[in-house]
């Protein structure tokens, strides 16, 4: 096959230009495709440990829904173990935490909602652990450690709810002024049209009213 001139000199400069950045190019080419085969791989092996984490939340809840707690421990144990950054570890804490409580069995709680408070994705989910931890603690008047867990929570979002914990902390240990200190800087950190309103005005109340 013949070239006339202009071509031929387009070939030598795509040669030329092709002998200078060759290898630059066809690096940056392996570097992109080597990226998304990582990155298709990271989405696979994640949807992955989602499904398995799915079913085994699924089988916890088919387990404690047929009043089997004994084998819905080693479920959640499980998902504990193997799924622990899931939102499904999370909630099946919370869920056996709560199946515990129903039965009677608030010793075997405490440690579930200990962990729930810890772990997982979802801070509402850690402060619906911590706060009903903190209920039991103060059940068991375990009232430094349900300080404890009530003294700072997962977003500011949540403040006026551990507060308001906080208070029936103080009140259960009998020390009403500060109970009521605590409900009214709960109360203070509240919308006008809070739902929570109405409840910290009846514990204000309980406690010797406003002052």
């Amino acid at each position: 096959m013949s070239y006339n001139l202009e071509e031929q000199d387009q070939i030598e400069q795509l040669r030329a230009f092709w002998q200078q950045w060759g290898t630059v190019i066809s690096g940056l080419l392996l570097v992109a495709a080597l990226a998304w085969a990582g990155w298709s791989g990271w989405h696979w092996w994640v949807n992955r440990r989602a499904g398995q984490a799915s079913s085994l939340y699924s089988q916890l809840g088919q387990r404690i829904a047929a009043s089997d707690l004994k084998d819905a421990a080693p479920i959640f144990g499980k998902l504990q173990s193997d799924f622990a950054s899931t939102v499904y570890a999370q909630m099946g804490a919370l869920t056996l935490a709560r199946a515990y409580d129903n039965a009677g069995q608030q010793a075997q709680a405490l440690p579930v909602l200990e962990w729930a408070a810890v772990h997982g994705p979802v801070a509402a989910q850690r402060a619906a652990a911590m706060l009903n931890l903190a209920a039991l603690q103060i059940d068991a008047r375990q009232y430094e450690a349900a300080l404890h867990t009530l003294q700072t929570p997962p977003t500011p979002a949540f403040g006026a709810l551990f507060l308001t914990r906080r208070g029936d902390v103080y009140a259960a240990q009998g020390e009403r002024a500060q109970a009521r200190r605590t409900y009214e800087q709960a109360l203070s950190e509240l919308a006008p049209d809070a739902a929570l309103r109405q409840l910290l005005q009846i514990k204000i109340e309980s406690v010797g009213g406003a002052q």
